[in-house]
């Protein structure tokens, strides 16, 4: 990637950062790399292009933190990675994850929609492990992922909101969300 297309994604994604998905637009990302607003058109074809630029590194970003949970030893312990991973993205990159959730309007090849889509198929495979594994009640596991992905979601959602501190998305707080999977759980509600 030539440097001033990195200057440029760079400087959109400073801009969603600091003020969200309507601060970046081709004057202002201009403004930041010291050109003109019509030298961005040399390398984006539009505002929308750069944005999408942008959500792809919370794509890339969440699922790094992801796969890491496919390291540990136990289809549980995996899915409880997962789930951990996937609350400490929240975390540790805010904007990113939220780009997550940006609308993506009809267009199926949109970076959030792909990673949403991942996001989704990823709880899917760890439920379905967990199930044949014996660790998780059997049931849909499209179902139970999807469940499972409202919760942290959920959880996700209200620290950002300065609802719940970061320190309350802990193991603790996954414990009884997992454990309710289990065999011994009885229903497998969440």
């Amino acid at each position: 990637m030539s440097d001033i297309k990195t200057r440029i994604i760079d400087a959109a994604r400073a801009l969603y950062r600091e003020r969200g998905a309507d601060a970046v637009t081709m004057r202002a990302v201009a403004e930041r790399v010291g050109v003109t607003a019509t030298a961005l058109y040399r390398h984006f074809p539009d505002k929308d292009a750069i944005l999408r630029e942008v959500m792809s590194e919370g794509s890339r970003l969440l699922g790094s933190h992801l796969f890491l949970a496919l390291e540990a030893p136990t289809a549980l312990d995996r899915l409880r990675a997962t789930a951990a991973a996937y609350l400490e993205f929240a975390v540790a990159q805010p904007q990113a994850y939220r780009s997550l959730f940006e609308p993506a309007g009809g267009d199926e090849s949109s970076p959030a929609l792909r990673q949403r889509d991942a996001v989704r198929r990823f709880l899917r495979d760890r439920v379905r492990e967990g199930i044949a594994d014996g660790a998780l009640v059997d049931g849909n596991a499209e179902e139970i992922a999807l469940a499972l992905w409202a919760t942290l979601h959920g959880l996700a959602s209200l620290h950002q909101a300065g609802i719940i501190p970061a320190d309350t998305l802990s193991e603790r707080t996954l414990t009884p969300i997992i454990d309710n999977l289990a065999p011994h759980a009885g229903t497998g509600a969440l």
